[in-house]
């Protein structure tokens, strides 16, 4: 529960990142509609509900809630340090040149 509660967090961040113009863009190579950033966005709530759920399941109340912050903030450090240090398939062609 744990683990997946882990996963969740950092799917999240991936959704929250992704709703972004910029990442999107770098990552994905397409242009974000508003009607895909809206359905990125809504996403990424409900995962940051279901991570919550998964964290209550797994240590009860209060440590859930706790852990629950503590699995936001580390999805968020993986996803951000991610999106902005590794490198793109466009940074790659650039050095090939």
């Amino acid at each position: 529960m744990i683990v997946l509660c882990l996963i969740v967090a950092v799917g999240t961040f991936v959704l929250f990142g992704l709703s972004t113009n910029q990442h999107h863009q770098q990552r994905l190579g397409a242009k974000l509609t508003p009607p895909r950033k809206k359905a990125l966005r809504s996403a990424a709530w409900g995962g940051v509900g279901l991570c919550l759920a998964l964290a209550f399941l797994a240590e009860g109340a209060v440590y859930g809630a706790i852990f629950w912050l503590g699995a936001l903030s580390f999805g968020a450090a993986a996803v951000f340090l991610f999106l902005n240090l590794a490198p793109t398939s466009a940074d790659t062609s650039r050095r090939a040149k």
